[in-house]
């Protein structure tokens, strides 16, 4: 069965979440208020179609950590967070975008997440939200295609995630409509297998990752330099220092092989750090067996 991962991201109020719950079946909460509610990335079940086993991670929104529900401090666990659900890789990105004019966000979240996170390496496509208003709702989209031509999107797909209220019996066969359109879109366009960011086969690691990743963070949302990781500065250290409460520091790395090396090579047990990653990689493949095993 061929496996594929997918990377959603958007700004914040662009329906990323209930693009990624009718997709997946699942229920998690939205919110269409000034200020975004999802505040981590999440990882959904894995579910299949097609001979396809697909899982969806829905990321936070880029600009949250300035304006929004995650502060910095908070924003650097969170990107820790997402890189260790990165470990298995991508086989393609979803930006998600409303039926609207190419916004400064839009700009932001593509450079980040397809040429800085992920190096231009993973195929990627732009679901148009909000396109019940058209008629056919392919409208939008062909009005609209040659203003996104200067980005590298596979396809566009216009979608209708709408739901509930007075309008609900005219956006729930939208909604099949879309889900089917998009759902054949990422079958098409993903890679046949996932390609990693970091570790084994590529040509670089996960701290080199977060720091060329936590930097250009720190660019794109117009942190002060401050909040930029040091060089030679741990991940550990760079957490502590902009002020993320010690359990959280522990727990954002105790699962992460890359970091516990990092740390035990500052233990003074000879070869500390290779023992310390041997052990954490034998625990992360018994517990992802394990839940392969269970879906």
């Amino acid at each position: 069965m061929r496996n594929i991962r997918v990377l959603v991201f958007g700004a914040t109020g662009t329906g990323k979440t209930s693009l990624c719950n009718t997709l997946t079946g699942r229920k998690r909460p939205t919110d269409n208020g000034a200020r975004g509610i999802t505040a981590k990335s999440h990882l959904y079940p894995a579910f299949q179609t097609d001979d396809c086993r697909i899982e969806i991670i829905d990321t936070v929104g880029l600009h949250e950590s300035s304006h929004g529900t995650v502060p910095a401090e908070q924003a650097v666990v969170e990107l820790i967070d997402l890189l260790e659900k990165a470990r298995d890789g991508f086989s393609l990105l979803v930006q998600v975008t409303r039926a609207s004019r190419i916004t400064k966000e839009h700009d932001e979240d593509y450079k980040f997440f397809v040429e800085k996170m992920t190096q231009g390496n993973i195929p990627v496509i732009l679901a148009v939200t909000g396109c019940e208003n058209e008629y056919p709702m392919t409208s939008w989209v062909d009005r609209n295609q040659e203003a996104f031509s200067r980005f590298a999107y596979k396809e566009l797909v216009p979608t209708c995630f709408a739901s509930g209220g007075p309008m609900e019996e005219f956006f729930a066969p939208l909604r099949l409509q879309s889900r089917e359109h998009l759902l054949g879109s990422i079958i098409h366009n993903a890679l046949v297998e996932p390609r990693k960011l970091y570790g084994t086969g590529t040509s670089s690691s996960f701290n080199q990752s977060l720091t060329r990743i936590w930097n250009e963070f720190v660019a794109v949302t117009g942190l002060p330099k401050k909040y930029r990781r040091q060089v030679n500065e741990s991940a550990y250290t760079l957490m502590k220092r902009l002020g993320v409460p010690q359990a959280i520091a522990d727990t954002a790395i105790k699962h992460i092989p890359d970091l516990l090396e990092e740390l035990g090579n500052k233990s003074p047990v000879p070869g500390g750090g290779k023992l310390l990653r041997k052990l954490s990689e034998l625990f992360l493949n018994r517990l992802s067996n394990g839940t392969r095993k269970n879906d």
